[in-house]
């Protein structure tokens, strides 16, 4: 009984350190980008904090991801969020459909990170669970809502034959019109921008339940 006793304290010894540091967000904290001590900041990263710490971002400094490489240029980062919540909060296009570009560029650049963040908000949004979890697999997904396909269609030809057919951008032009057309594109282009942050950042990724992405030489096929 004692040397199952001392099996199962060594047992939860060696569990807990792997537990304790899957729940300390600083785990996520990117090793080439610690955090800059507020009491350090420049006027110009002062003003990029203020700025982070506004509805509806509500951020801060300690914030994982690509924030933390904005920090290294705040008058780039004040910029950048100004795009990104532009786009993600401004356009009134449905956030169902900004959600899924935003899942379909980091399926482009196999971002587990952005894919971890927004694949839980594009369910929320009303995407069905079966469009992502076929898009991690690199399959067309099957459950797609005829906007969704637009949408899908237009930026997978982007991204895979680096053009995009006529009667691709006719049907987004006729759906969306030409604002809306621009507006997805410019979402789908603000999160190469956050990708290539976070390969920058060698950025850790938090654990999740969401459909992995697989690893994949052609994530879009024909």
């Amino acid at each position: 009984m004692q040397h199952l006793l001392k099996i199962g304290v060594i047992a939860v010894a060696l569990a807990l350190p792997y537990v304790s540091s899957a729940q300390t967000p600083m785990q996520y904290g990117s090793p080439r980008y610690p955090v800059i001590d507020p009491a350090s900041f420049t006027p110009a990263q002062k003003t990029f904090a203020d700025e982070m710490k506004k509805p509806p971002r509500n951020g801060n400094v300690n914030n994982p991801g690509p924030f933390r490489v904005y920090f290294r240029s705040p008058e780039f980062g004040i910029r950048a969020i100004e795009m990104s919540d532009y786009l993600r909060w401004g356009t009134g296009i449905d956030p169902r459909l900004l959600e899924l570009a935003i899942i379909i560029a980091a399926r482009n650049w196999n971002s587990a990170y952005i894919w971890r963040a927004h694949y839980p908000d594009a369910v929320q949004a009303g995407l069905d669970p079966s469009v992502g979890a076929d898009i991690a697999a690199g399959r067309r997904p099957t459950k797609m809502k005829e906007d969704e396909a637009l949408i899908y269609d237009f930026l997978t030809q982007m991204y895979r034959d680096k053009e995009i057919t006529d009667q691709t951008f006719n049907a987004m032009k006729a759906k969306f019109g030409e604002k809306g057309v621009t507006e997805i594109m410019g979402i789908a282009g603000y999160y190469g921008i956050t990708a290539m942050a976070l390969i920058t950042a060698k950025q850790p990724v938090p654990p999740g339940d969401e459909p992995k992405l697989a690893a994949l030489t052609q994530p879009f096929p024909k």
